[in-house]
């Protein structure tokens, strides 16, 4: 495999217009299976680019909160000398109102 790797045997260069849909027209009637196999290839991108526009979306889709406040408080006394002591102390709500973007 490797001698036809050397020079002269096969040179990167591009296309030129109409070479790309010409040699796929050839591989369709030379080549078994490659229209199934081509057929199966853009299939899959569908289905991964669908996943990926799918997966994006339910990222962007945030809860947005316009006020919360933590449902633990803490009530802080002060003790004799330089010692405060603090007491957590529980909230009956936290959430005013909730949008969807």
């Amino acid at each position: 495999a490797t001698k036809y790797q050397r020079h002269g045997y096969v040179e990167k260069r591009a296309f030129l217009p109409g070479e790309r849909r010409s040699a796929a027209r050839e591989m369709e009637r030379t080549v078994k299976g490659y229209r199934e196999l081509r057929q199966e290839l853009a299939d899959s991108r569908k289905t991964i680019q669908e996943q990926e526009q799918e997966r994006r979306s339910t990222v962007e889709k945030t809860i947005q909160t316009s006020f919360y406040k933590s449902p633990v408080g803490t009530r802080t006394q002060k003790g004799s000398g330089a010692i405060f002591y603090s007491d957590p102390v529980g909230r009956t709500s936290h959430f005013s109102a909730t949008k969807r973007i």
